[in-house]
């Protein structure tokens, strides 16, 4: 899981360069409600009153894949939209495309594990 969340750090700071290069600006009240959506995951019952529980894994899992969908659901609009566009020179899009792809495969052994663990 460390090596995945390397990537995904890596994938935010390239996202970040190529808002910055196609004059995107960020949405603070986007940004402040996935925040509180964040913090209101945590609230979620999962059988244990304080503590950690393998449904919780689960979730996580799930939200993390859910998160690695978008991205690749991105890098693929940006490949179709914005391959030729200047801005984005040195911008490696397949790059990003099959790392995305990658970080599913990884993730899907991961939740199988999980609700394995979870639902059994």
């Amino acid at each position: 899981m460390g090596e995945l969340a390397e990537d995904v750090e890596r994938d935010r700071e390239t996202l970040v360069e190529i808002m910055k290069r196609l004059s995107v600006g960020r949405d603070r009240l986007k940004i402040l409600v996935s925040w509180g959506a964040e913090k209101a995951g945590r609230l979620k019952l999962n059988g244990q009153l304080l503590g950690y529980s393998p449904l919780s894994r689960l979730e996580e899992l799930e939200m993390l894949s859910l998160g690695v969908e978008g991205k690749l659901a991105l890098w693929l609009s940006l490949r179709h939209t914005h391959a030729a566009d200047p801005r984005l020179r040195g911008i490696q899009l397949d790059a990003l495309i099959d790392r995305a792809r990658s970080q599913r495969r990884r993730l899907e052994r991961q939740r199988r594990r999980a609700a394995d663990e979870a639902l059994t």
